[in-house]
């Protein structure tokens, strides 16, 4: 059931970074929601589970904007795959915990992306992961600091 539950949320966030994410914009950057949610399912469920999603949702991301097909379910399922494989070995309760993680993963995910984007020159990859893979990395950990303390602070009121 928490399949079912995981592929309508990534459904939701990928209809919301397509269409409402421009609202967050700062500075030319947004945060990467289907990254942010991403990571969350890969902590809550592993890596097989968070692999097969990511290439899913990635696929539609390369559908949606068709530049460099595949590269978004490639960087997605890579960044699904090892942060579920690395939940094992962290104990991801804690915010400051999950908040190094989604910074590593939109770092990680950016790199890959700019290392195999046709648009961008390999003498321009670190220039553009400074830039803005940095900045979104930054601006997707405040985010996610801010959404996983708004369901910290609901489980505490209203716990199940």
């Amino acid at each position: 059931m928490h399949v079912v539950r995981h592929i309508l949320l990534l459904i939701l966030v990928f209809v919301l970074q397509t269409t409402w994410a421009h609202i967050f914009e700062l500075f030319a950057l947004k945060p990467d929601l289907i990254l942010l949610v991403l990571v969350y399912i890969a902590l809550r469920t592993g890596q097989i589970e968070a692999t097969i999603l990511g290439f899913c949702v990635g696929f539609f991301q390369d559908i949606h904007m068709p530049n460099d097909l595949g590269l978004n379910a490639l960087t997605k399922s890579l960044v699904g795959f090892s942060v579920g494989y690395g939940r094992t070995g962290v104990v991801a309760d804690s915010v400051q915990v999950q908040v190094a993680l989604i910074f590593g993963a939109v770092l990680v995910h950016d790199l890959i992306y700019y290392l195999g984007s046709s648009g961008i020159g390999l003498a321009d990859v670190p220039f553009f992961w400074l830039r803005y893979g940095l900045g979104r990395a930054l601006y997707t950990c405040a985010f996610g600091a801010l959404v996983s303390s708004a369901l910290v602070l609901r489980r505490r009121v209203f716990p199940t």
